[in-house]
């Protein structure tokens, strides 16, 4: 018993005694760097903020960052030109958090590992990374050795092995993290650029079994098809596709080659596409059913067909997606009557205007849009570019009109957005024009009207109706008019839209003249048009049952708008 006292108060003692040189050590750097505390590499024990950040601040000023990058002994490159910033601020505050973040119990236990095993901090790095990974590039353009890899050769009608030669390959993510690190380090510093050893090694087995399977197949060719689709291999054909390393198909060939049939195989799925013609809904074009190379399957199928030279046919796998709508589902739509119709007019459009309009209207026509669904324009028109079919007309950008592709869309959203409003559809999204355009008040009275630009402006109404729509667009070309209608099942509801009201209206800005060296001397081209600013405001009121369902207010702030025109100065 008397033992235990003892010992119980020995370890007291200690304990008091550590806690009062801990509390003695905690109060001699109360507001210094704990010891063993480097920034960088250098030694900041003791010191306190201002003078931390000076000297480690002197070391960078003094001598900067130099970094040379060797390879086998030889200097492949001095970087310079690399525009490098510093945080030392932040490494000096994280530098005096050592022993001090956390609870009591973390605190002495950092400040512990700090004082036995040290703690270096880095300093954060700020760089561009295009000039690191253009100069990480060059290196590994210099550096790099592309592989020859084994290959099987028809010589005398036999397949022989052709040995392949080890290549090597700049591991150029981790020399960039090097670099990125030695850079937060004053003085100068050699990399040695990380490389990995491309082995060619061919496989016994693999080799003679490409080889046995080769001689097999002889003169006979395998066929690889999916549905119309067929592509015929020769024995030639398919060499190159046996694997020698460790795999039994090689990996670039197989890309190739699934490259090489996608456009053949692989569709996406489309819904069926209706008309409502004659009083009745019908369709005009079938659903299809979307396919999808299953590259992991097809490549076991692939390699099973190749070894075992008995199959002559490979039918490809596919993962199929099948549509939402199909030609079945016709009765089942409840599309019976005419709910809405837009128009509008392009009177003194130019032809790649009139073009637009007409491709855009082709792509939104058909489109069914389900109980509930919201309506986007964007998503059912798709890609609006030159890529995609479109030319080159005006388009607002940037607070100017420009010439762009698929200048007009916004004719389509337009007209649209009135057979939704005639329809008393809720509208969910609608962003009007930046100015006043003439097209738009051909045969409608200002502010209704929807601009569409990706990824900013959509037009977006809900289908609340209980039943699909189906939205028709047709294009008059020769009239320069169009008109979108909407069908679907009338719940009796009824749309009104007041009379816009127009305010602020405000005078263009004065004509703006620019000198052109590209026009001949004296020519004039006008490239934008004036418009007067205006406020206008219109309600939106849906009733039904002598209920209102739905109301809105739309209001457009169109700015003042100034004509512009390019004064040819060339001699």
């Amino acid at each position: 018993m008397e033992k235990l006292k003892y010992l119980l108060g020995t370890l007291t003692i200690i304990l008091l005694m550590t806690i009062t040189v801990y509390g003695g050590f905690r109060l001699a750097f109360r507001k210094l760097i704990f010891p063993k505390v480097n920034i960088a590499g250098v030694d900041m024990t003791g010191m306190d903020k201002p003078t931390a950040l000076k000297l480690i601040t002197s070391y960078f000023e003094s001598d900067p960052s130099k970094v040379t990058l060797e390879s086998d002994g030889k200097i492949v490159s001095k970087l310079a030109g690399i525009r490098v910033e510093y945080d030392l601020v932040w490494a000096v505050d994280q530098a005096m958090g050592v022993g001090r973040n956390g609870n009591v119990l973390t605190q002495i236990t950092e400040g512990s590992r700090a004082i036995i095993f040290g703690r270096d901090i880095d300093v954060p790095v700020s760089y561009d990374k295009d000039d690191i990974l253009g100069l990480t590039e060059q290196i590994s353009e210099k550096l790099n050795q592309k592989p020859i890899w084994p290959e099987l050769r028809k010589e005398n009608d036999k397949y022989i092995l052709v040995s392949g030669k080890n290549g090597v390959e700049v591991k150029q993510n981790d020399l960039i993290g090097e670099i990125v690190k030695q850079f937060g380090r004053p003085g100068n510093h050699v990399i040695q650029v990380p490389t990995n050893l491309v082995e060619t090694k061919e496989n016994g087995d693999l080799v003679n079994a490409a080889i046995q399977s080769l001689e097999k197949w002889g003169s006979n060719k395998l066929i690889i098809r999916f549905r119309g689709f067929e592509k015929r291999l020769s024995a030639d054909e398919m060499s190159p596709l046996f694997g020698l390393i460790n795999e039994q198909i090689e990996n670039g060939r197989f890309e190739s080659l699934v490259n090489e049939i996608k456009p053949s195989v692989e569709v996406e799925p489309r819904d069926a596409v209706f008309v409502f013609e004659n009083n009745k809904v019908n369709e005009f074009q079938p659903e299809i059913v979307g396919a999808t190379i299953d590259i992991p399957q097809f490549r076991t199928k692939l390699a099973q067909s190749l070894l075992s030279a008995e199959d002559k046919a490979l039918d490809i796998p596919v993962i199929l997606t099948y549509p939402k709508i199909k030609t079945g589902d016709i009765n089942n739509l409840g599309i019976k009557e005419l709910i809405g119709t837009g128009k509008s007019t392009f009177f003194h459009s130019i032809p790649g205007r009139v073009f637009n309009v007409n491709l855009a209207a082709s792509r939104i026509n058909g489109t069914l849009v389900a109980p509930g669904e919201e309506f986007s324009f964007v998503a059912a028109v798709g890609d609006i570019s030159r890529a995609t079919g479109y030319q080159t007309a005006y388009i607002i950008s940037q607070g100017r009109t420009v010439l762009g592709d698929g200048g007009g869309v916004c004719q389509v959203s337009t007209t649209t957005f009135r057979a939704a409003l005639d329809a008393g559809l809720p509208i969910t999204e609608r962003k009007a024009h930046a100015y006043r355009v003439g097209y738009y008040e051909q045969d409608s009275p200002p502010g209704i009207d929807a601009t569409v630009y990706y990824p900013t402006a959509d037009l977006k109404f809900l289908n609340d109706t209980g039943h699909y729509i189906l939205i028709q667009e047709t294009v008059d070309t020769k009239s320069l008019s169009m008109q979108v209608d909407i069908y679907g099942t009338s719940d009796g509801r009824k749309a009104t839209i007041s009379k816009p009201q127009i305010s602020n209206q405000t005078p263009p800005p004065a004509t703006m003249y620019v000198d052109d060296p590209t026009l001949p001397l004296g020519t004039m081209k006008q490239i934008d048009w004036s418009a007067w600013g205006a406020k206008v405001v219109f309600n939106y009121s849906v009733v039904r049952g002598g209920e209102t369902i739905y109301e809105k207010t739309f209001v457009s702030n169109y700015q003042p708008w100034q004509a512009i025109y390019l004064k040819g100065t060339r001699q």
